[in-house]
Protein backbone atom coordinates (compact mmCIF):
# COMPACT_ATOMS: atom_id res chain seq x y z
CA UNK A 1 0.00 0.00 0.00
CA UNK A 2 1.63 3.59 -0.63
CA UNK A 3 3.00 5.57 2.08
CA UNK A 4 0.58 8.13 1.11
CA UNK A 5 -1.33 8.85 -2.22
CA UNK A 6 -0.71 12.51 -2.90
CA UNK A 7 -0.11 14.04 -6.36
CA UNK A 8 -2.74 12.81 -7.94
CA UNK A 9 -5.92 15.45 -7.69
CA UNK A 10 -8.91 13.20 -9.29
CA UNK A 11 -10.19 9.53 -9.15
CA UNK A 12 -11.52 8.26 -11.61
CA UNK A 13 -13.54 5.23 -10.66
CA UNK A 14 -15.51 3.53 -12.95
CA UNK A 15 -18.30 0.99 -11.94
CA UNK A 16 -17.11 1.21 -8.83
CA UNK A 17 -18.75 0.80 -5.21
CA UNK A 18 -16.56 2.75 -2.66
CA UNK A 19 -17.43 2.14 1.32
CA UNK A 20 -16.36 5.90 1.60
CA UNK A 21 -14.17 8.27 2.16
CA UNK A 22 -10.43 6.60 2.82
CA UNK A 23 -12.30 2.94 4.01
CA UNK A 24 -11.69 0.15 2.08
CA UNK A 25 -13.64 -0.36 -0.81
CA UNK A 26 -15.58 -3.81 -2.31
CA UNK A 27 -15.54 -3.81 -6.44
CA UNK A 28 -17.12 -6.32 -8.52
CA UNK A 29 -15.38 -7.05 -11.70
CA UNK A 30 -16.49 -5.71 -15.08
CA UNK A 31 -15.80 -6.64 -18.50
CA UNK A 32 -12.31 -4.86 -19.37
CA UNK A 33 -11.41 -4.14 -15.89
CA UNK A 34 -7.48 -5.05 -14.75
CA UNK A 35 -5.79 -5.18 -12.19
CA UNK A 36 -3.64 -1.96 -13.24
CA UNK A 37 -6.55 0.08 -14.07
CA UNK A 38 -8.86 -0.47 -10.81
CA UNK A 39 -4.99 0.24 -8.74
CA UNK A 40 -4.88 3.53 -10.82
CA UNK A 41 -8.90 4.37 -10.52
CA UNK A 42 -8.37 3.66 -6.49
CA UNK A 43 -4.86 5.29 -6.39
CA UNK A 44 -3.49 2.28 -5.28
CA UNK A 45 -0.91 -0.42 -6.32
CA UNK A 46 -1.77 -3.33 -8.27
CA UNK A 47 0.04 -5.33 -6.13
CA UNK A 48 -1.67 -4.32 -2.89
CA UNK A 49 -5.02 -5.18 -4.59
CA UNK A 50 -3.20 -8.77 -5.22
CA UNK A 51 -2.16 -9.04 -1.97
CA UNK A 52 -5.58 -8.13 -0.37
CA UNK A 53 -7.13 -10.87 -2.61
CA UNK A 54 -4.36 -13.09 -2.48
CA UNK A 55 -4.35 -13.54 -6.09
CA UNK A 56 -1.18 -15.75 -7.58
CA UNK A 57 -1.48 -13.73 -10.75
CA UNK A 58 -3.02 -10.63 -12.69
CA UNK A 59 -5.68 -12.02 -14.05
CA UNK A 60 -9.50 -11.21 -13.25
CA UNK A 61 -13.18 -12.47 -14.56
CA UNK A 62 -16.03 -9.93 -14.73
CA UNK A 63 -18.39 -10.95 -11.47
CA UNK A 64 -15.12 -11.08 -9.25
CA UNK A 65 -15.40 -9.56 -6.31
CA UNK A 66 -12.48 -7.60 -5.17
CA UNK A 67 -11.27 -5.86 -1.71
CA UNK A 68 -9.74 -2.32 -2.55
CA UNK A 69 -7.08 -1.57 0.39
CA UNK A 70 -7.87 1.17 2.39
CA UNK A 71 -6.29 4.71 0.77
CA UNK A 72 -4.17 6.22 3.49
CA UNK A 73 -5.99 9.98 3.70
CA UNK A 74 -3.61 13.16 3.18
CA UNK A 75 -4.19 16.74 3.50
CA UNK A 76 -4.53 19.36 1.52
CA UNK A 77 -0.82 20.36 2.37
CA UNK A 78 0.18 17.20 1.40
CA UNK A 79 -1.34 17.39 -1.97
CA UNK A 80 0.48 20.36 -3.49
CA UNK A 81 3.79 20.23 -4.41
CA UNK A 82 5.56 23.53 -3.49
CA UNK A 83 7.13 25.75 -6.07
CA UNK A 84 11.12 24.18 -4.97
CA UNK A 85 9.33 20.64 -5.39
CA UNK A 86 8.43 21.60 -9.21
CA UNK A 87 11.54 23.51 -9.68
CA UNK A 88 13.85 20.72 -8.81
CA UNK A 89 11.74 18.15 -10.44
CA UNK A 90 11.47 19.84 -13.72
CA UNK A 91 15.47 20.46 -13.25
CA UNK A 92 15.99 16.58 -13.01
CA UNK A 93 13.32 16.14 -16.06
CA UNK A 94 15.41 18.19 -17.97
CA UNK A 95 18.53 16.79 -17.12
CA UNK A 96 17.47 13.30 -17.61
CA UNK A 97 15.01 13.53 -20.89
CA UNK A 98 16.56 16.52 -22.40
CA UNK A 99 15.95 15.97 -26.27
CA UNK A 100 12.79 13.86 -25.31
CA UNK A 101 9.60 14.58 -26.66
CA UNK A 102 6.91 15.99 -23.90
CA UNK A 103 5.23 12.74 -23.45
CA UNK A 104 9.02 11.03 -22.52
CA UNK A 105 9.39 14.31 -20.15
CA UNK A 106 5.99 13.82 -18.63
CA UNK A 107 6.83 10.06 -18.05
CA UNK A 108 10.27 10.58 -15.92
CA UNK A 109 8.03 13.25 -13.80
CA UNK A 110 5.42 10.24 -13.57
CA UNK A 111 8.14 8.12 -12.28
CA UNK A 112 9.06 10.52 -9.48
CA UNK A 113 6.06 10.78 -8.73
CA UNK A 114 5.29 6.71 -8.57
CA UNK A 115 7.96 6.51 -6.27
CA UNK A 116 6.53 9.11 -3.74
CA UNK A 117 3.75 7.38 -3.48
CA UNK A 118 5.40 4.18 -3.37
CA UNK A 119 6.54 2.16 0.42
CA UNK A 120 9.62 1.49 -0.83
CA UNK A 121 11.03 4.76 -1.65
CA UNK A 122 10.97 8.47 0.25
CA UNK A 123 7.71 10.00 0.74
CA UNK A 124 8.72 13.85 -0.59
CA UNK A 125 9.97 14.60 -4.19
CA UNK A 126 13.54 16.50 -2.82
CA UNK A 127 14.07 12.97 -0.74
CA UNK A 128 13.22 11.40 -4.39
CA UNK A 129 15.12 12.92 -6.05
CA UNK A 130 18.02 12.99 -3.58
CA UNK A 131 17.97 9.40 -2.38
CA UNK A 132 21.58 7.53 -3.12
CA UNK A 133 22.53 6.29 -6.12
CA UNK A 134 19.18 6.67 -8.22
CA UNK A 135 19.72 8.95 -10.63
CA UNK A 136 22.59 10.00 -13.01
CA UNK A 137 22.56 13.95 -13.29
CA UNK A 138 22.05 14.25 -9.18
CA UNK A 139 24.54 11.55 -8.72
CA UNK A 140 27.08 13.91 -10.79
CA UNK A 141 26.12 17.15 -9.90
CA UNK A 142 24.41 17.81 -13.18
CA UNK A 143 20.85 19.16 -12.97
CA UNK A 144 19.88 21.69 -15.35
CA UNK A 145 17.84 24.79 -16.01
CA UNK A 146 14.47 23.84 -16.68
CA UNK A 147 13.00 24.56 -20.51
CA UNK A 148 9.07 25.30 -20.60
CA UNK A 149 8.34 22.11 -21.85
CA UNK A 150 9.76 20.04 -18.97
CA UNK A 151 8.10 22.90 -15.99
CA UNK A 152 4.62 22.11 -18.35
CA UNK A 153 5.43 18.25 -18.34
CA UNK A 154 5.79 18.48 -14.47
CA UNK A 155 2.75 20.65 -13.97
CA UNK A 156 0.85 17.60 -16.22
CA UNK A 157 2.73 14.91 -14.27
CA UNK A 158 1.67 16.85 -10.70
CA UNK A 159 -2.26 16.86 -12.16
CA UNK A 160 -2.19 12.89 -12.34
CA UNK A 161 -0.86 12.09 -15.48
CA UNK A 162 1.29 8.72 -15.43
CA UNK A 163 1.58 7.14 -18.79
CA UNK A 164 4.00 5.08 -17.58
CA UNK A 165 1.75 2.39 -16.14
CA UNK A 166 2.85 3.17 -12.87
CA UNK A 167 6.58 2.47 -13.52
CA UNK A 168 9.18 2.97 -10.65
CA UNK A 169 12.41 2.86 -12.88
CA UNK A 170 13.48 4.16 -16.18
CA UNK A 171 16.49 3.95 -18.06
CA UNK A 172 18.34 4.54 -21.68
CA UNK A 173 19.27 0.93 -23.17
CA UNK A 174 22.18 2.48 -25.11
CA UNK A 175 23.92 4.45 -21.70
CA UNK A 176 22.99 2.88 -18.85
CA UNK A 177 25.51 0.88 -16.65
CA UNK A 178 23.66 -1.44 -14.43
CA UNK A 179 22.20 -4.12 -16.30
CA UNK A 180 20.21 -4.86 -13.23
CA UNK A 181 17.46 -3.00 -14.67
CA UNK A 182 16.97 -4.94 -17.94
CA UNK A 183 15.46 -7.91 -15.36
CA UNK A 184 12.55 -5.62 -14.92
CA UNK A 185 9.25 -5.91 -16.50
CA UNK A 186 8.75 -3.26 -19.08
CA UNK A 187 6.11 -1.34 -19.15
CA UNK A 188 6.23 0.47 -21.87
CA UNK A 189 9.06 2.68 -23.85
CA UNK A 190 9.05 6.18 -24.80
CA UNK A 191 11.39 7.40 -26.76
CA UNK A 192 14.46 6.36 -25.51
CA UNK A 193 13.79 5.36 -22.46
CA UNK A 194 12.37 2.14 -21.32
CA UNK A 195 10.11 2.35 -18.16
CA UNK A 196 9.64 -0.62 -15.49
CA UNK A 197 8.75 -1.86 -12.14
Amino acid sequence: MFKKIGLITGITAIGLSIAGGTNASAHTVKEGDTLWKLGQSYNVSYESIKKDNNLDGNMIRPGQQLNIPAVKGVSEDQLKASSEDKRLLASLVEAEAMGESFEGKAAVAAVVLNRVKADSFPDTIKGVIYDKGQFQPVMENKLKKPSPSSEKAVDKALSGYDNTNGSLFFYNKTTAVSRWLDTKPVNIVIGNHTFSK
